[in-house]
């Protein structure tokens, strides 16, 4: 008998990522250490049919996890197809989304239960007491539904990941399989950041703790994932490596001596002279840093990024990376609330100082999205210029094109695609592979003419840019299963 499925949505339409669902796959090794038995299902590579198989079965429960935006509404789908099939199955709610929005998301017909923040332990605690029949109201971390009231249990402290199984089972081996294959594969070594950026979720979910994990249990995490599978490259999946030099000199030695070449995440202004060359030496080929904004009013006052001097902060990181072999993968928001046109064309000219000053630099423009209860969230609300969703299907539509911050916000849409076709052709290239290339040429020739002439506005190619990576994301993904199926993978 299924004990507990776990489901990973389908995340965006037009994302070529193939990532381990970490999400799920933590919950699922624990609740396997534990003797549960548990099935997996990830949308990205899985048939549709799986859940409905398993569904069948009638599993004590089945489990998704959610971020804010359009996997919410796969989430939904999932949910209400399992209650049709068994409306006694029990369904939870997990991830970011629910977990800042919890008491919204119960009232959904489709919810039983919503866990909130750390899933491990929750839903250990959850399959004990749902096999045994017995009460919910000693489980920590869950907000649930007793006949029709709803009760919020006492929350679950954060938890320590020396703790925790390693997310490589038996089970998640085969979607393990993929990532590798894809060049893929994520790894953590902590959870949060400690910092208080005004629009960021970690204010709310981590409380700004950040949870190093111990370089020994990285080590531990390390052995396995190299004992099991050929890996040549890994992603820290971190919201930040952090700037603790011993540990992070701890770990690029125990990447560097296995010769695996990795990218993780780093703020400005931790990206030292010191801290670039230790990164470098260890092998380190990528890091995400976010920019936000060329404008120092923005990082300041409004988004609170404590830059000590603002802009120059980012513009010493670049310097730092471009005299290194670390490509540096830059993301700016737009859209920011109270950002004026000035300061948007600010953002830009840094762009293209980032990209003349490293040639190596991959930059991104991605529209503000008001993640609940965080400060910008607030004031997004206050301004008028977002209207606040009360239902899941509200928040699922909260995609790049809605009205988040005011009446620039459909501009805010076309910069993402304009700056994506100018200056992310290593992502074009995984969604347009071989002559597929020539596909999607011109309109990388007209987003850079756009570009050069700060044309944003009047965008009529968008729709045809739009169908066309997520025909190529749609094409990617199948050809993926069919791979994988002839090679007896999945």
């Amino acid at each position: 008998m299924i004990d507990c499925v776990l489901v990973y949505p389908i995340p965006s339409q037009d994302s070529p990522a193939k990532g381990v669902a970490l999400s799920i796959f933590y919950v699922g090794s624990m609740l396997e250490k534990e003797g549960f038995n548990v099935e997996y299902v990830d949308e990205r590579f899985d048939s549709p049919q799986r859940i409905v198989e398993l569904a069948k079965d009638n599993p004590v429960c089945v489990g998704v996890s959610a971020m804010t935006g359009v996997q919410l509404l796969e989430a939904k789908r999932i949910l209400t197809l399992v209650k049709t099939i068994n409306p006694k199955i029990h369904t939870v709610l997990g991830g970011v989304h629910p977990s800042l929005l919890p008491l919204q998301s119960i009232v959904e017909p489709y919810v039983d239960i919503v866990c909130v923040r750390d899933g491990e332990y929750t839903m250990l605690d959850l399959m004990k007491a749902l096999k045994n029949n017995h009460s919910l109201e000693s489980v920590d971390g869950i907000v649930w539904k007793k006949g029709g009231e709803i009760i919020q249990n006492k929350e679950r402290p954060l938890t320590n990941l020396d703790d925790l199984p390693s997310p490589l089972t038996s089970k998640t081996k085969r979607y393990y399989q993929i990532s590798a294959k894809a060049g893929q594969i994520r790894i953590l070594s902590s959870r949060g950041c400690p910092h208080n950026c005004t629009f960021c979720f970690n204010q709310v979910y981590n409380f700004r703790r950040w949870r190093p994990m111990s370089v020994k249990k990285f080590e531990e995490e390390l052995n396995i994932l190299t004992r099991e599978l050929d890996i040549k490259f890994l992603m820290l999946g971190d919201d930040s490596i952090g700037k603790d030099m011993t540990r992070i000199e701890g770990i690029c030695k125990l990447l560097r001596d296995r010769g695996i070449s990795w990218h993780t995440m780093a703020r400005c202004d931790y990206m030292t002279k010191d801290l670039t060359q230790m990164l470098d030496s260890g092998g380190c080929k990528s890091v995400i840093v976010g920019v936000e904004s060329g404008s120092d009013r923005i990082l300041n006052e409004v988004i609170n990024k404590q830059y000590r001097n603002g802009v120059e902060d980012i513009r010493n990181c670049v310097r730092n990376v471009a005299h290194s072999n670390i490509s540096g993968m830059y993301s700016f928001m737009c859209g920011i609330p109270s950002e004026t046109k000035q300061e948007l064309k600010m953002s830009m000219e840094l762009a293209d100082w980032l990209k003349k000053t490293d040639s190596k630099s991959r930059i991104g423009f991605y529209v503000y999205a008001p993640y609940p209860g965080t400060p910008l969230y607030e004031e997004a609300v206050r301004s008028g210029g977002f209207e606040e969703p009360t239902t899941i299907e509200g928040w699922s539509k909260l995609t790049l094109g809605d009205k988040m911050s005011g009446n620039r916000q459909p501009d805010m849409e076309n910069l993402y695609y304009i700056a994506g076709l100018t200056f992310r052709k290593d992502k074009t290239a995984q969604n347009f592979p071989d002559w597929r290339r020539a596909l999607i040429k011109p309109f990388e020739l007209t987003a850079s003419w756009r570009w050069r002439n700060r044309f944003i506005n009047y965008y009529i190619e968008k729709p045809l840019v739009k169908s066309l990576i997520g025909s190529a994301s749609t094409r990617l993904r199948l050809s993926e299963e069919l791979s994988e199926k002839d090679n007896n993978i999945l």
